[in-house]
């Protein structure tokens, strides 16, 4: 009788793993069915009539725990990692280290024409610029006078 209780309970930790693949709660809830039943059955069973009433509980709650246990440890290292690779994001991003923005007074050269906004290129590094005077051609010669979320603010050289 301990092997059928034994097999009823296993059926039911592999129901409760089987619900780790097949979501929708019908596969877990009769897992816990079956747990159960083997808990119950291990306190009314005809078969265990000469064990003492503390004999049959300390059965059940061994059926319980022990079934808990091996769900806990499939959960915690099996399904976790199993899952891991399949639904978590691993890619990262550039680093956070921002290349310095041309500081105030610092001189370029507008590489598109400015109605304001354009290109220019300071110190070899081609960023966006706003021009103050409005339009500016390409070629001329810029001057950084502040900056603004995406873009430095420039001014033509006279």
């Amino acid at each position: 009788m301990i092997v059928t209780l034994a097999i009823i309970a296993l059926f039911g930790v592999l129901l409760v793993i089987l619900e780790t693949f097949v979501p929708g709660g019908i596969a877990g809830f009769l897992g816990g069915v079956f747990i159960l039943t083997a808990s119950v059955i291990a306190l009314l069973a005809e078969e265990f009539k000469d064990w003492s009433q503390l004999q049959r509980t300390t059965l059940a709650v061994t059926i319980l725990i022990l079934s808990s246990l091996a769900c806990l440890i499939w959960l915690r290292f099996f399904a976790v990692k199993f899952f891991h690779r399949a639904f978590t994001l691993e890619a990262q991003s550039g680093s956070n280290h921002r290349a310095p923005t041309p500081s105030e007074g610092e001189e370029g050269t507008a590489l598109s024409e400015l109605r304001p906004l354009g290109r220019a290129e300071f110190a070899g590094r081609r960023l966006d610029v706003r021009c103050l005077d409005g339009f500016a051609p390409v070629g001329s010669r810029l001057r950084v006078t502040g900056s603004e979320p995406g873009n430095l603010i420039v001014r033509l050289i006279s």
